[in-house]
């Protein structure tokens, strides 16, 4: 939800950090002796504040030895500053380049083998993830933490939701239950963001140690290089052996040395000891962040960008609005009802789009898959932004299932839903149903809070081939998502989101030009034996007929609504090009099915003709297409029109050659 506040925890060797940070960029903090423990404190402090925690990022000291097993913690925790004992010295594994003066996790996991035996079944964390998992209950670690180990499972992006405050996680801390907690990172990483630094810039993050280091480095003989992740730059780094009860000539000498490994430039210093203004001075530096840098930076990786709740997991949900929504930079969720395809996009992680234009490849990822027997309530709680593109045949189901969590949510500031569906008024149904059997409070908030939007997919998004990946959807290279811009109450911006005004014509238009020649072309292209979209569009018969019919409403549409002819021709002739692209493989019995709704009075074909018989223009063709679709499977209309002579012209035109 807008306005929420974001909770960043650093646990560092000698103090416990905690900053609430507003989405203004402002914050509060504060701060107790890590001796005390974490949640007694943090609880004690959260009791004294006020607003709404959306997300919990945590970074800590490492690295260290901690184990899990069973579900309990498995021996003792080891932590990095106590003595190595000999014979548990162990090389580095991975990506990092680590000098072999420090002791990484590997030496430390043979520390704890040493005194526990193998590790066999366990799972080795970080302190971070110690805490991460008391929040939530499970167990993630990502593999900057874990640095010179290579963990094979239970690997998560530093930014990534982990999962959410269980009951007993809110209890232990003070934090709301639900509340989204990240995966987090090194407090050495952390502090690089909280320095908020540019690529190329020299930092000192002056601790217990000094730590100087290159955003976006390369790899120096004998510093710490570690690659990009995630939201994570690349860091070339090291640290002084020099404690800061050391002398400052002793500290200053290999600050210096160190700086020497990098370009010279400007200087940005954070940290405890930053605070000296003395220490800033001898070190030449810019005074960009105090104590709270490592705790700043952990919340400003946790805090939650804009995020969508799309309903349908289908193609046009992944392959349209997740695509727009991703490319934004806007987080989303899934939601749907096929457990199937719950399951498979979970252990995928993410899905590909590919274009049948460009013939390239887009990689998007949810940040969470869920199934609609899952809690709604806390799925919608965070969303800024609800879409649906699950048929228009599960929209009033859903709402029964989506009216107590959504005006939950409510509560909480406006919303609005966009619904990306293949029905005449979705808008209009949805809030109709939505406004049935609620109480008067509910009637309230879904009226003053709730903006319901229609929109227009004029993409088309189609099945893989064989040789993709079952997940993949193809697309069409169309980028614009127009909806009904007077119905919203809030103001986001989203690329490729195109708030129309006076809508309502505009939906008549594209389905009466576009929904109308694919009628066409699918109900008639069926009865002459074709499989596939394209092909039937590419028959000489069947364009000239589709063709004529989008003629025939074009010139109602321009009677009616007072659309600018010429523009109106060129609509209709590109609805026709866009189904005779021979690169979308699209099948007729995609597009045909659910011929009783297509044949609903204000659809694609009956409106059209009734548009016509209002302003007494021609529709022969139009009663063509209609004639056609009554014997497509399970079609039936209640609308009484005389199709005897087109019928017989149906008949006429099957019978015809083809080219």
């Amino acid at each position: 939800m807008p306005g929420g506040q974001t909770l960043g925890i650093d646990v560092g060797s000698t103090a416990t950090k905690v900053i609430l940070l507003n989405t203004d960029s402002s914050w509060e903090m504060h701060e107790w002796p890590s001796r005390e423990g974490l949640w007694p404190n943090l609880r004690a402090w959260l009791e004294t504040k006020e607003g709404n925690i959306e997300r919990v990022g945590i970074t800590a000291h490492g690295p260290s030895a901690i184990v899990i097993r069973d579900g309990e913690i498995c021996g003792r925790i080891i932590s990095w500053h106590e003595p190595l004992p000999k014979g548990c010295e162990r090389p580095t594994e991975g990506e990092h380049k680590l000098p072999q003066t420090r002791i990484w996790v590997p030496s430390r996991l043979a520390q704890w083998e040493s005194e526990n035996g193998p590790i066999r079944d366990g799972i080795a964390i970080q302190l971070k993830d110690l805490y991460n998992w008391e929040l939530t209950g499970i167990i993630a670690r990502d593999s900057r933490s874990m640095r010179g180990y290579i963990a094979k499972s239970h690997l998560y992006l530093p930014e990534e939701v982990i999962g959410l405050v269980s009951k007993q996680g809110s209890e232990l801390s003070g934090i709301h239950e639900g509340v989204e907690v990240i995966c987090g990172c090194d407090d050495l990483t952390a502090g690089v963001l909280g320095l908020s630094l540019p690529e190329g810039v020299t930092f000192n993050l002056a601790n217990t140690s000094e730590h100087v280091g290159m955003v976006g480095g390369y790899p120096v003989q004998g510093l710490s290089w570690l690659p990009p992740l995630g939201n994570l730059p690349a860091l070339s780094y090291n640290a002084t052996s020099a404690g800061f009860d050391s002398s400052n000539d002793i500290r200053d000498a290999e600050v210096n040395t160190l700086r020497q490994k990098f370009p010279e430039g400007k200087l940005w210093i954070g940290g405890g000891l930053a605070m000296d203004p003395s220490l800033v001075k001898r070190r030449n530096s810019m005074f960009k962040a105090g104590s709270e840098v490592s705790a700043l930076g952990i919340a400003k990786l946790a805090q939650r960008t804009p995020h969508a709740v799309i309903f349908g997991a289908g193609k046009v949900g992944r392959g349209f609005l997740a695509q727009l929504l991703s490319r934004a930079g806007w987080t989303f969720s899934l939601v749907d009802a096929h457990l199937e395809s719950v399951k498979a996009l979970r252990q995928n992680r993410g899905w590909s789009t590919f274009n049948l234009s460009t013939e390239k490849s887009e990689w998007i990822q949810a940040e969470g898959v869920f199934h609609t027997s899952e809690n709604l309530e806390q799925i919608i709680a965070h969303a800024d932004l609800i879409l649906t593109s699950m048929g228009a045949a599960q929209l009033l189901n859903w709402v029964e299932e989506i009216r107590v969590p959504l005006c939950k949510r409510l509560e909480e500031g406006k919303l609005d839903l966009i619904l990306a569906e293949n029905h005449p008024r979705p808008a209009f149904a949805v809030r109709e149903a939505l406004m049935q059997n609620t109480t008067e409070k509910q009637s309230k908030l879904i009226e003053e809070k709730l903006g319901i939007a229609q929109a227009q997919v004029l993409r088309s998004c189609i099945e893989p081939l064989e040789t993709q990946h079952p997940l993949t959807v193809q697309i069409q290279d169309h980028w614009t998502l127009p909806l009904d811009g007077d119905a919203l109450k809030t103001d986001f911006s989203i690329q490729g989101f195109e708030k129309m005004p006076a809508f309502e014509r505009e939906l008549t238009r594209k389905l009466f030009t576009y929904n109308c020649v694919n009628a066409m072309v699918c109900y008639v292209g069926y009865l002459a034996g074709y499989e596939w979209l394209a092909d039937a569009a590419n028959d000489a018969r069947i364009s000239a007929i589709a063709l004529q019919a989008g003629q025939e409403s074009s010139a109602a549409l321009v009677a009616a609504y007072g659309f600018e002819p010429t523009e109106q021709r060129e609509w209709c002739e590109r609805a026709l090009a866009k189904y005779q692209d021979k690169t979308i493989r699209d099948p007729i019995e995609r597009n045909a099915r659910d011929p009783i709704r297509k044949l609903g009075r204000f659809e694609r074909l009956l409106g059209p003709i009734h548009l016509c018989k209002e302003h007494d223009l021609p529709h022969e063709s139009l009663l063509i297409g209609v004639a056609a679709a009554l014997q497509y499977p399970g079609a039936k209309m209640d609308d009484s029109l005389p199709l005897g002579e087109a019928n017989a012209k149906l008949e006429s035109l099957l019978a015809s050659e083809s080219i």
